[in-house]
């Protein structure tokens, strides 16, 4: 183990140096820490990949990927002790040694060997990431004659932990409904950049996109757009629970963590389609495209109806069975009180549990549902407005407006995501939300002490699908912008630079080009700021 005075030294002596290290490593998102050393690796057909016990998928997926980029076929060996002749990559596991932590790794390239080690398997596949953004772009899938190719892999020693621990992308999959090959991609996308949890938004106005085995009409009926508006079949659907198991699987492989949210008790026309006894008024509704509709329906699920709470527990029940998740999403925002205030039943609830007011009756909704999460070993998470009327005492709070929710929970004691609207919506337009603006955000609140701070989770960002409906849009909106909130939650704060992102995401950009992603060339980024484009 390296010396804490040592590993401060080698951090300002990098810092120092920093322009050639720039040139050389365009890595995203930054590492903790780094320093460049003198020479290169030269990897070619006769390198041996090396994995110890526990390691041995991480060295064929490392082998896999480095033959899928450069046509090599890298020989794989699962025993250190082994001797090789000429040079090699060895990966082990050194669990309980401390730092790095639980998803931090270390990698040292020299001119003979590489050497990657990990408390746990996560850092094994980020450590995998790094490496593959030292592979030199021009050479990229040249599978030409590739029994003679030598890749030159620059000497550095890097030492990398995440700044957060939550580091997500949320996709709206209820107003428009994705395929598994879409979200698949866009886990290994995201993986690409050390992000780990993709929040999946599976019911809304626009459908109800998860099969629930006790209610199977919340399929039948509620993934359908009403045929008047002759929507088209791509952009509507659901996914079985085999075909959720499949990318809950997926993106394990990935360290990705699908989050489920199933929203209540607003944004919920998809389920009152099928169930209007559970709303205040009793319908009749139908599904409408996002547009065709109000952007916030008056009608939501009655607060004051016991069927309504046997409905969500035999839903979430299902839920927490299907998703390995130790969050569940329950969604909570922008729920009108306007049906509530003139419901009989939500009047006596209110006056039975001496609620103040629907506020109150909202808050009351949301600790009944977090209490049944809890029963189940799981976290309630939701948007801002669940801490309306008073928190539940263990919910956690994603926070996409202004921050005051985020700040108010977390001095309160409460976990938090940050995902504000200002920063974190990629479905807002590149002019309103830069990859620079993006890039300039830091999710702790300047409000916060440093103890109050510890819980701030990480920071999200998040898709709305009712304007981009289509992949090639989809692509446009996220990328660039995805490598900045990459960076953000993983690289400390005081690493970061303007300058030297914009030059990092101009060389990746050649990557995400080669993988078929059809990114934005967002001014912010590939414009001078001097230049009149860039005002």
């Amino acid at each position: 183990m390296q010396h804490p005075l040592f590993l401060t030294l080698l951090f300002l002596l990098f810092h120092l140096h920093w322009p050639a290290t720039l040139s050389a490593l365009p890595l995203i998102p930054q590492p903790m820490q780094m320093k460049l050393g003198e020479g290169s690796f030269p990897l070619s057909s006769t390198t041996v990949v090396l994995g110890s016990q526990g390691t041995e998928d991480y060295a064929k997926y490392l082998a896999d990927l480095l033959s899928s980029l450069t046509g090599m076929e890298p020989k794989t060996i699962h025993a250190l002790e082994k001797a090789v002749e000429g040079n090699y990559i060895a990966l082990w596991l050194t669990p309980g040694k401390g730092a790095p932590g639980r998803e931090g790794y270390t990698l040292s390239v020299t001119k003979n060997r590489i050497l990657i080690s990990a408390p746990a398997s996560a850092g094994l596949f980020y450590a995998i990431q790094t490496l593959r953004q030292l592979l030199p772009l021009e050479n990229e899938k040249q599978r030409i004659d590739a029994a003679q190719a030598v890749w030159n892999l620059p000497c550095v020693e890097i030492e990398d932990n995440p700044r957060f621990e939550w580091r997500g992308l949320m996709l709206d999959c209820s107003r428009t409904f994705w395929s598994k090959a879409f979200i698949k991609r866009k886990i290994r996308l995201m993986s690409r950049y050390k992000m780990n949890i993709l929040h999946l938004h599976l019911t809304d106005d626009q459908g109800w996109r998860l099969q629930i085995r006790s209610h199977p009409r919340l399929t039948e009926i509620g993934s359908r757009f009403a045929s008047k508006y002759e929507e088209p079949s791509q952009r509507q659907g659901y996914y079985t629970q085999e075909d959720m198991r499949e990318i809950i699987a997926y993106g394990a492989r990935y360290h990705v963590t699908i989050v489920p949210e199933i929203e209540m008790p607003g944004h919920s026309t998809a389920a009152l389609a099928v169930y209007p006894h559970l709303s205040c008024k009793g319908g009749p509704f139908e599904i409408f495209p996002f547009f065709k509709g109000p952007g916030i329906t008056k009608d939501i699920l009655c607060g004051g109806n016991e069927k309504t709470f046997q409905f969500l527990e035999e839903v979430l029940n299902e839920v927490v069975e299907l998703f390995p998740s130790r969050f569940i999403h329950i969604g909570g925002d922008e729920a009108p009180k306007d049906r509530w205030s003139q419901c009989p039943k939500c009047q006596i609830r209110i006056k039975s549990e001496g609620l103040k007011d629907e506020q109150e009756l909202q808050s009351y909704f949301i600790k009944r549902v977090e209490k049944f999460l809890h029963s189940k070993s799981r976290r309630l998470i939701g948007w801002s407005e669940i801490t309306e009327g008073g928190l539940a005492p263990r919910a956690t709070v994603m926070s996409w407006r202004k921050g005051a929710s985020g700040i108010a929970a977390a001095r309160a004691g409460h976990d938090v995501v940050m995902s504000l609207n200002s920063h974190c919506y990629f479905n807002f337009p590149y002019k309103r939300t830069s990859t620079m603006k993006v890039y300039s955000y830091n999710p702790i609140p300047a409000e916060l002490t440093e103890e109050q701070a510890k819980h701030i989770l990480g920071v999200q960002a998040n898709f709305w699908s009712n304007i981009d409906r289509e992949e090639a849009g989809v692509d446009r909106q996220v990328f660039p912008r995805l490598l900045a909130i990459a960076e953000v939650a993983w690289a400390p704060k005081d690493q970061r630079d303007e300058t030297r992102f914009r030059h990092r995401v101009k060389i990746d950009s050649g990557r995400l080009k080669r993988l078929g992603v059809r990114y934005y060339p967002d001014p912010s980024i590939w414009v001078s700021d001097s230049s009149p484009a860039a005002k």
